[in-house]
Formats: structure tokens, C-alpha cells, sequence
């Protein structure tokens, strides 16, 4: 593939994740692609490391797991923080623009009162043993 339709492919999963991930926040996720990490990475499930948080794709279940503070007030209302952006565009123009496009419908689907083919689920870190 030619670096011009390389560079189209990521304007257009720029633009699909535009709709759920505020301007500012999208342009941090930008800065932290390059510095991802995936433990797991497959057409099913994605488990990404993104500046100290995990950030769960299971690609099969169309889920996204995680639990930055942000995240947690950004999930009720299906829109991404910058650390689940950034793991989305490190994977790759195919699969970023695949997911952006699903999520970017989700966000129609669901201001329109519909059910949104992805589910956002807060996790949080807990250490055993304390209540």
C-alpha cells in the first residue's frame, strides 16, 4: 500500500473516531499510539498496555473494557478516553478503521434510541483483602 492511501486510511479512522472521542482527547490518543504495548493481539481480542492502564478490545464480543477515570465518565454516554483511541489507532489502518466505523455507528445507534453493536465496561483495580 502507497503512503498516500496509508495516510487516507488513517485520515478516515481519524475521522470515525472523531465522532466518539472528543477533539483534544483524539489528538493525546495520536501521541500514545506509538507508545503501545499488546500482550494479545488478534482478529478476536485485543489487550493493549497504554501509559499504565490496560485497555480490553474482545473484538468478538464487541466490547471495550477500561477503567481510567476518564473512561469512567466517558463510557455512559459511548465516547472513548485517549488511552482507548490511542490502542484502537495502533492497530493498524484495516482494524482501526473497522472498529472506528462500528463505534461511530454505535454513537448514531444509540442517540437514536437503538442498541449499539459495542458495550463500554468500566473495570476498575482493586487489591484483595481490602473492603
Amino acid at each position: 500500500m502507497s503512503a498516500e492511501a496509508r495516510g487516507a486510511d488513517s485520515e478516515a479512522c481519524l475521522e470515525m473516531l472523531a465522532t466518539c472521542c472528543e477533539a483534544k482527547r483524539l489528538e493525546r490518543a495520536r501521541t500514545l499510539a506509538a507508545k503501545v504495548g499488546f500482550q494479545v493481539a488478534d482478529a478476536e481480542l485485543v489487550i493493549a498496555a497504554v501509559a499504565n492502564y490496560n485497555v480490553v478490545l474482545d473484538i468478538k464480543a464487541r466490547r471495550i473494557q477500561h477503567g481510567c477515570r476518564d473512561f469512567q465518565g466517558q463510557a455512559a454516554e459511548r465516547r472513548l478516553c485517549k488511552h482507548v483511541a490511542a490502542a484502537i489507532l495502533a492497530l493498524g489502518a484495516d482494524a482501526c478503521r473497522t472498529i472506528a466505523t462500528e463505534l461511530a455507528e454505535g454513537v448514531a445507534a444509540a442517540s437514536a434510541g437503538e442498541v449499539a453493536p459495542w458495550s463500554f465496561e468500566v473495570i476498575t483495580r482493586f487489591t484483595p483483602g481490602r473492603g
